[in-house]
């Protein structure tokens, strides 16, 4: 059996890609198993400027149906990859806030609004106050994450 038979064979089966974005996403960056963390990285950054386009609506709704397609291929890889490759510990409020800061390129500044002043987001990072409850439900509203996040194991 040689390529062009499989390709014959297969031809039935495939779904037309009219979009070029989509096109140019499946040919250089296709939904696949990553292997190392400079595919991780293109990928990563890859989702979050999509999720992001549509997040600010500034693409149609046809595009936005588009990028939510491609989007659903490849982050089952990239979930795959982070729970291999960055397992999750016992991580505390403190740690996981400073995560999230890192993953959104967010600053101390950034969330002082929210949290009570600059001061009071240094003091949580560096463990000299802990977070409130309210402090929890703005943060996990704000990174979309569950309020277990911020509450201690154990």
């Amino acid at each position: 059996m040689n390529l062009s038979f499989l390709e014959n064979k297969l031809r039935p089966y495939q779904e037309p890609l009219r979009n070029t974005l989509l096109k140019w996403l499946y040919l250089h960056l296709p939904p696949q198993p990553l292997r190392s963390r400079s595919m991780h990285r293109a990928y990563s950054q890859v989702a979050q400027i999509l999720m992001e386009a549509i997040q600010e609506n500034e693409v149609d709704t046809a595009f936005c149906q588009i990028v939510r397609r491609y989007l659903s291929a490849i982050l089952p890889f990239l979930e795959s990859y982070e729970k291999n490759e960055f397992p999750l510990g016992s991580a505390t409020p403190e740690e996981a806030l400073q995560f999230l800061m890192e993953q959104h390129q967010l600053s101390q500044y950034d969330l002082a609004e929210e949290l009570g002043g600059q001061s009071v987001v240094s003091n949580i990072l560096s463990g000299k106050r802990r977070l409130t409850r309210e402090h929890i439900e703005r943060l996990s509203k704000r990174f979309h994450v569950s309020p277990a996040t911020f509450y201690a194991a154990g």
